[in-house]
């Protein structure tokens, strides 16, 4: 008898771990159902209202820099650069800075002359110069009045 009460305790404890997989795996199963989709309640869907809170930024006037060609590099090498751009300023300062137009371009000339040929190779060079001369044009008309300051055309010959 002895033999046979072991065998059926063998039997009782393989049967408990196969019925023990078995249930963990349908509480698994069971757990990523309910999660996934959301039988418990536990994701929170922010409601889309029409109202996102965005105010358009104020509209600018925008002055045009007349066209500065300076050159670069000795005199008979024939090189030149040539610059056209726009300054994008406040409506209630427009006058202002149309009378300053003069200054502004004298400064910019002067940062133009500065540029040398090998700095167009770099990939972020145009962003360098943007923000080169929007400094200059801030040091003319202070930085109140400036929205931004518009490449138009930046053209190495």
């Amino acid at each position: 008898m002895s033999d046979q009460t072991a065998e059926t305790e063998a039997k009782k404890g393989g049967s408990g771990l196969v019925l023990g997989l078995i249930l963990a795996v349908i509480g698994a199963a069971g757990g990523y159902a309910a999660v996934g989709l959301d039988l418990l309640g536990l994701r929170h869907v922010p409601e889309v209202t029409e109202d996102h809170g965005y105010v358009a930024p104020a509209a600018g006037v925008f002055l045009e820099i007349p066209q500065i060609i300076v050159m670069n590099g000795p005199f008979l090498s024939g090189r030149h650069l040539r610059f056209r751009g726009s300054l994008e300023v406040r409506p209630e300062d427009a006058e202002q800075v149309q009378v300053l137009m003069p200054r502004v371009v004298d400064a910019l000339q002067n940062f133009l002359r500065s540029v040398k040929a090998e700095y167009f190779d770099y990939p972020d060079a145009i962003d360098q110069f943007r923000d080169h001369m929007r400094l200059r044009v801030i040091d003319v008309i202070g930085e109140a009045p400036l929205i931004d300051l518009l490449i138009l055309e930046l053209v190495p010959n």
